[in-house]
């Protein structure tokens, strides 16, 4: 619609009335649309099968990553927060 043989093709179906962007419904239902052959709207489907299931695992792996990372920091803050005994302190100072 926004092209120019559709913006030819909308002021030839335009009202005449005061309001220039008016349109019959009746005039917009016979717009010609122009939709690809269904073969070509098979693959369409097929290739956005294939990018959601892109999707699906990424989005899988951002969530294994992001509980990784949470269990990462979880035992670095229980090491670093860990009460020290003796016997760490005497390893430290040698």
């Amino acid at each position: 619609m926004r092209s120019k043989p559709g913006q030819t093709e909308l002021d030839r179906i335009k009202s005449n009335t005061t309001n220039v962007c008016a349109i019959y419904q009746g005039k917009l239902y016979a717009f010609p649309c122009l939709i690809p052959p269904l073969a070509e709207q098979h693959r369409i489907v097929i290739k956005v099968g294939e990018l959601m299931f892109l999707c699906d695992q990424l989005e899988a792996s951002l969530t294994t990553a992001d509980e990784t990372r949470r269990k990462l920091l979880d035992a670095l803050l229980a090491e670093a927060l860990a009460p020290v005994n003796a016997g760490n302190l005497q390893e430290a100072a040698e």
